[in-house]
C-alpha cells in the first residue's frame, strides 16, 4: 500500500469516527432541550434470549424487559439492528456488574460475520486476527489468554494451533449460531474464575424459547482479493416444540469453503554486530545503551560486516534474515448444535446440548528468505536509518568470474551465492471441538436449583507436514554455478521489498537449483485438551432489602496431551535409510518448482519475483519414488498436563428502589500434575570428513552438496522424564453495586480479586535444547549455525495471574435506547507472563551451559494496568444511529524474573494505550446500511533480543447492508477491511525502523440471502 493510499484510508477512517461522535454529541444536545424525562430503565421489543443461571436483573435470563414506549406512554415498535442495540443496552443497565451485551437481529443474524469482529466494537476489546478473521479477544489490555470465553457459561475446549490454549478460537464458532453474547468486565462469585481481563459468555438459542416449527436457511457466497475465489457458506437451524410445551427440539448446522491467503513479510532475529563489544555496545537510537545489556542479542562471531569494496559497517542492529512468505489455506468449517428440552413437570426443566465444532485447514506456504549467509563473500552495500545504527537495506553480489571467491581454489568449487533461500511447508489439519452438557433446572416459590453435568473435548495438528528448502544455485564437483548473482532487500514503508536477477526465474527452468538437504523436515506436533465438570448452583430469593442469596459448587477435572512424530521417506525401509541421506538427494528436476513467480500479490510486501515450489509435484515424485511416507512417533517425548479444580462461592443480591448490587465470595482449589520430557538434541557432525580433518572443507558430491553422514552418527536425542506436582488455593471476593443517581443517572462501581492460571503450553518445565558440536558448526557454517547450546522451554515455576480490579462508572441513559457513559478501571497485578527469547546460562547434565538463543516465558510482578472508557450510543428520529467508544489504558513497566534472575522489564503483555470504535448506521423498516470502524493503538508483546516487539496500530473499516426482498427473505452484503488494512510489528520502543513483520490478509465481500420462517 502506498503513501498516499494510506493517506487516503486515514482520512476516510477519521470522517467515519468523527460523524458518529458527531451524532452521538447531537443525541445527547437534543436531550438536555427536551422537557420530558427518558423513561427508565429503556427496554426494547422482546426477543428470544437464551436461559442462564443468574439472578433476574442479570443479563441471559429469561426474565425479558416489556415493550419500549415513549415518555408519554404511546408505544414505538422497533425491529432489525436497532431493536437489538437496544435490547443490549437494556441488559446492560440493568445488570449489576460492568457487563457489555450484544443481541442478534433475528435468529440466525448476528451483527457481524465473526462473533470476535462483533466484540471488537465493545469499549476496551481488542482481537487478534488470523486468516483477516477475528481469532482471538482480549479486555481491557490484557493478553488473551486472560480473557475466559464460556459456551453457556462452562469452558469450550480448543486445540487448533498445535498447543492447547485456555483461549478460546472464534474461527471454530459460526455466528450464526449464536443468539447473544455477555461480556462481564467486572466478576460475580458465582462466575467461572480464569479471567483476569474479563469473562465472554456466549450464549445458544433453546427449543422451548422459541416458536415451534420455526428457523432459518442461509445460503452466502464471499470472494477476497488475494485469492479471487468465490465460495460458498451455507447454514440453518430449525426448533420444534409441543402443543403442550414440555418437549422440543432444535438442530442446526453451518458448512462453509473459505480459502485464506496471507502475505507476510518478516525480519527475524535481530543482533547487534560489532567488531569490539567493549567499546561499541549496543545502544538505541539516541545513543542510549540499554540497562539489561546481558539480554540483548550481539552477533555470536563478534563482528560486523565490510562489503567487497572495503567499507566497514561495526555498530548496529541487523536482523539474522528477511524473508517473504504467501501461505494459502483451504478451510472447511463445520459447526453442529442439537439442543433438546423436556419439562416433566411444571417446576422442573431438563436441557441437553451437543456442539461439535470442526475446522479442516489444509495450507501451503511458499517463502523466499536473504539469510545472513552473503555477509562474507558478497556483501556489497547497505543503508541506515537516520541514527545510523539500524541496516534498513542490504545488497549482495557475486563478483566478477575470476575475481574474489570466484575463484577456484585445489578441489573446491568457485562460491555460489545461495540466495534467494526457497523455501515452504505443506500441512493437512484437522481440529475438532466437542461438548456435550446437560442441565436441570428446577424452581419453585422462591428457590431455585440447577445443576449441570458436561465434558468438553479438542483435538488438533496435522496428520502429515513436510518442509523443505533450495537454493538457487548448481555445484558439482569442481564447477559452480550461479542461478542469481544479485539479491537485496530493504524496508520501504513498514515492509520488505526484494530484488533480484531478472534471469532468476529462467535459471530455475533450466534447472539450476539444489534441495537444502539439511533444512528438510517433517516433524510435527498434535495436541488434546478435555474437561469434564459438574455443578450446582442453589438460589433462596428474599422480598426484602437481601433480594436473594446464591450458594454453589463446580468440580474441574481436565488435562492436555501433546504428542510429537515425524513423516519419513525410507530409500531403504529395512536400515531406515532416509532418502535425505542418500547420494543424488539434493538434485531437483524441473517440476519440482512453478514455471512462473507467483502472482496476484496484493498486499504485504513487493519484489520483483517470487519463486516457489510445486508441493504436489515434489511429494508426489517422493510417493512415486520412495513409497508413502512412514509415520514415526516419538512415544518418549513426554507432555502430559493433569488440573483438578474445586470451587464454591457465596454471593447475597441486594436491591432497593435505588440502590442493587451483589457481595460475594468465591474458593478455588487448583491442583496440577505432569509428566514431561527434557529433550536433549546433540548434534555430533554432519558431513563426511576431508582427509585432513572435521575442520579442512569437506569433499562435496556429484549434486554439490558435502557427503552426509547417517542420521544415527549425525545426531543423539536424549529424552528425560520429570514429574511435577502444584497446588494452589485463592479465596476471590467480589462487590458491584449500582444506584440510580436520577431518573436517567446510574452511577456503578466494582471492586474484585480475580486469577489466571499460566498457559497450558507454559506449565510444562520441559526443555527441548539442541548442542552443536564444533564440527558441526563447521560444516554447516555457512547457514548461520554456530557452535553451543540453543533451545526453548517452559517454566513450571510461574505463577498464575493474580489481580485486584477497581472499576468505577457513570451511565447517562438520555433517550430511549441511547447512552453516554464513562468508566474509570485499574488493575494491580501481583504476577503476569512475559514470553522471553534471550541467552541465559542453565545446568544441563550438571554442567553450567550458555544457551543462545533460549526462549521461555517468566513472571512479572508488581505491575498496573488503569484507564478509562467513554462511549455512546444514539438513534435520530428519522433512523440514523452511531454507537462510538474509545478507550485509553496506560500500563506500568514492571521487572521480569527467570529463575531468580532480573531479565529486563516489560509492560503488561497484550496491552493497547488506545482504541477506538465507530459504527454509523441507517435503518428504515427493510433496509440497513452500517459502517464500522476500529482502531487499536500500539499493542505490547513478549520480548526479543531485550526489547519488546510491537504491533503497530491498526484500524480497519467493514460495511453491512441488508435488504429485505419480501417478508422473511433478506439479501445482504458486507465488505470487510475495505481499507486493505495491512498488521505491522516493530521492535523496541524508540523507534519503528527495527522492522519485525507484515501481514496483509486481503479485503474480502459477502452476498447471500437468509429465509426466516
Amino acid at each position: 500500500m502506498t503513501v498516499s493510499d494510506r493517506n487516503r484510508r486515514r482520512a476516510l477512517s477519521h470522517l467515519l469516527a468523527t460523524a458518529g461522535f458527531a451524532i452521538a454529541a447531537a443525541g445527547s444536545a437534543q436531550a438536555q432541550q427536551a422537557t420530558s424525562p427518558a423513561i427508565a430503565p429503556a427496554t426494547a421489543q422482546p426477543v428470544e434470549t437464551p436461559q442462564a443461571q443468574a439472578p433476574s436483573n442479570q443479563p441471559g435470563t429469561e426474565n425479558q424487559a416489556a415493550p419500549l414506549g415513549d415518555a408519554a406512554g404511546g408505544d414505538i415498535v422497533v425491529t432489525g439492528y436497532r431493536q437489538s442495540i437496544e435490547q443490549s443496552l437494556s441488559r446492560k443497565r440493568e445488570a449489576n456488574a460492568f457487563v457489555d451485551v450484544i443481541t442478534a437481529e433475528d435468529i440466525g443474524k448476528f451483527p457481524d460475520k465473526n462473533v470476535a469482529d462483533s466484540l471488537q466494537r465493545v469499549p476496551g476489546v481488542i482481537i487478534d486476527r488470523d486468516g483477516g478473521e477475528g481469532s482471538r479477544v482480549s479486555i481491557r489490555g490484557l493478553q488473551s489468554d486472560l480473557t475466559l470465553t464460556q459456551l453457556n457459561g462452562n469452558f469450550i475446549a480448543s486445540a487448533d494451533d498445535n498447543e492447547p490454549s485456555r483461549s478460546f478460537n472464534y474461527l471454530l464458532l459460526p455466528s450464526n449460531m449464536i443468539g447473544s453474547v455477555d461480556v462481564f468486565k467486572s466478576p460475580e462469585a458465582r462466575l467461572d474464575e480464569g479471567g483476569v481481563g474479563g469473562t465472554i459468555i456466549l450464549h445458544t438459542r433453546r427449543p422451548l424459547d422459541l416458536k415451534s416449527l420455526t428457523g432459518f436457511v442461509s445460503v452466502e457466497g464471499t470472494y477476497a482479493d488475494v485469492t479471487e475465489k468465490l465460495e460458498p457458506q451455507v447454514g440453518g437451524q430449525l426448533s420444534w416444540k409441543n402443543t403442550d410445551e414440555t418437549f422440543g427440539v432444535l438442530v442446526g448446522a453451518t458448512y462453509q469453503v473459505r480459502t485464506v491467503r496471507d502475505h507476510r513479510a518478516a525480519a527475524s532475529s535481530w543482533n547487534w554486530w560489532t567488531y569490539d563489544r567493549a567499546s561499541e555496545p549496543a545502544t538505541d537510537v539516541n545513543g542510549n545503551t540499554f540497562a539489561n545489556d546481558d539480554a540483548i542479542s550481539y552477533w555470536p562471531e563478534n563482528s560486523g560486516s565490510t562489503t567487497q569494496s572495503g567499507e566497514r559497517f561495526s555498530g548496529y542492529w541487523a536482523p539474522q534474515q528477511v524473508s517473504q512468505t504467501i501461505t494459502d489455506q483451504k478451510r472447511k468449517r463445520l459447526g453442529i448444535q442439537a439442543t433438546a428440552q423436556m419439562k416433566p413437570f411444571e417446576d422442573f426443566t431438563v436441557t441437553a446440548n451437543f456442539f461439535r465444532f470442526q475446522v479442516n485447514d489444509n495450507f501451503v506456504s511458499n517463502g523466499i528468505q536473504i539469510p545472513e549467509w552473503g555477509y562474507g563473500n558478497f556483501f556489497s552495500g547497505a543503508t541506515l536509518d537516520p541514527s545510523g545504527t539500524i541496516f534498513q537495506s542490504a545488497q549482495f553480489t557475486v563478483p566478477q568470474d575470476g575475481t574474489g571467491c570466484r575463484v577456484q581454489v585445489g578441489n573446491q568449487p568457485p562460491c555460489t551465492m545461495e540466495t534467494p533461500q526457497i523455501y515452504g511447508t505443506y500441512s493437512r489439519e484437522k481440529s475438532v471441538s466437542n461438548t456435550f452438557d446437560v442441565e436441570g433446572a428446577f424452581a419453585r416459590d422462591r428457590f431455585e436449583a440447577t445443576f449441570k453435568l458436561g465434558k468438553t473435548r479438542a483435538t488438533g495438528g496435522p496428520s502429515g507436514r513436510f518442509s523443505v528448502a533450495a537454493k538457487p544455485r548448481v555445484v558439482n564437483g569442481t564447477t559452480g554455478i550461479n542461478g542469481n548473482l544479485y539479491s537485496a532487500w530493504n524496508f520501504t514503508d513498514q515492509s520488505a521489498n526484494f530484488e533480484f536477477s531478472p534471469e532468476l526465474q529462467d535459471n530455475i527452468n533450466r534447472g539450476l537449483t539444489q534441495i537444502d538437504l539439511g533444512s528438510t523436515n517433517s516433524s510435527f506436533n498434535r495436541s488434546r485438551i478435555d474437561q469434564r465438570y459438574a455443578q450446582l448452583d442453589l438460589t433462596r430469593r428474599f422480598e426484602t432489602f437481601l433480594d436473594s442469596v446464591q450458594i454453589g459448587a463446580k468440580w474441574r477435572d481436565g488435562g492436555v496431551h501433546r504428542s510429537t512424530g515425524r513423516n519419513e521417506w525410507y530409500a531403504d525401509p529395512a536400515t531406515r535409510l532416509r532418502y535425505q541421506d542418500t547420494p543424488g538427494a539434493a538434485a531437483t528436476q524441473p517440476g519440482f518448482f512453478f514455471d512462473k513467480p507467483i502472482g496476484n500479490i496484493a498486499g504485504g510486501f513487493t519484489g520483483n519475483a517470487f519463486p516457489a515450489i510445486d508441493f504436489q509435484n515434489y511429494l508426489n515424485y517422493l510417493n512415486t519414488t520412495y513409497g508413502e511416507a512412514v509415520r514415526v512417533d516419538e512415544t518418549d517425548f513426554v507432555y502430559d498436563i493433569g488440573e483438578r479444580i474445586w470451587a464454591g462461592y457465596v454471593q447475597t443480591n441486594f436491591k432497593t428502589d435505588r440502590f442493587r448490587g451483589n457481595l460475594g465470595l468465591r474458593y478455588v482449589n487448583t491442583k496440577q500434575t505432569g509428566v514431561t520430557s527434557d529433550r536433549l538434541q546433540l548434534l555430533n557432525d554432519y558431513c563426511v570428513n576431508a582427509p585432513g580433518g572435521p575442520f579442512v572443507t569437506p569433499p562435496v558430491g556429484a549434486d554439490g552438496n558435502c557427503l552426509v553422514l547417517p542420521l544415527a552418527q549425525r545426531e543423539t536425542i536424549v529424552n528425560t522424564r520429570l514429574d511435577q506436582t502444584r497446588s494452589y488455593d485463592d479465596w476471590l471476593p467480589s462487590v458491584n453495586a449500582s444506584f440510580d443517581v436520577t431518573e436517567n443517572l446510574l452511577l456503578r462501581g466494582a471492586i474484585a480479586k480475580v486469577v489466571s492460571r499460566p498457559a497450558f503450553s507454559n506449565l510444562g518445565s520441559q526443555r527441548n535444547l539442541t548442542f552443536r558440536t564444533a564440527e558441526y558448526a563447521f560444516d554447516r557454517r555457512q547457514f548461520g549455525e554456530r557452535e553451543g547450546w540453543s533451545g526453548s522451554g517452559g517454566n513450571s515455576a510461574l505463577n498464575p495471574f493474580k489481580a485486584w480490579q477497581y472499576d468505577i462508572g457513570l451511565e447517562w441513559y438520555f433517550k430511549r435506547g441511547s447512552v453516554l457513559g464513562a468508566t474509570l478501571f485499574r488493575k494491580d497485578v501481583s504476577d503476569f507472563i512475559v514470553p522471553l527469547v534471550l541467552d541465559v546460562t542453565q545446568t544441563v547434565n550438571g554442567d553450567q551451559v550458555l544457551i543462545q538463543p533460549y526462549s521461555t516465558v517468566a513472571n512479572g510482578s508488581d505491575a498496573r494496568s488503569q484507564g478509562v472508557e467513554v462511549y455512546a450510543q444514539h438513534t435520530l428520529p428519522f433512523g440514523l444511529g452511531a454507537q462510538v467508544n474509545f478507550t485509553y489504558n496506560d500500563t506500568s513497566v514492571a521487572q521480569i524474573t527467570l529463575e531468580g534472575q532480573n531479565v529486563g522489564s516489560s509492560p503488561l503483555v497484550g496491552s493497547a494505550k488506545t482504541q477506538v470504535n465507530a459504527s454509523l448506521f441507517y435503518e428504515t423498516d427493510r433496509m440497513l446500511l452500517r459502517a464500522s470502524y476500529n482502531r487499536r493503538g500500539e499493542v505490547v508483546r513478549g520480548l526479543q533480543s531485550g526489547l519488546n516487539v510491537y504491533d503497530n496500530p491498526y484500524e480497519q473499516i467493514d460495511l453491512n447492508a441488508s435488504y429485505n426482498l419480501v417478508e422473511n427473505l433478506v439479501l445482504s452484503a458486507s465488505i470487510i477491511n475495505l481499507t486493505k488494512s495491512e498488521q505491522r510489528q516493530h521492535l523496541g520502543n524508540d523507534t519503528d525502523a527495527r522492522f519485525i513483520s507484515n501481514l496483509y490478509s486481503g479485503r474480502r465481500a459477502y452476498v447471500g440471502v437468509t429465509y426466516k420462517f
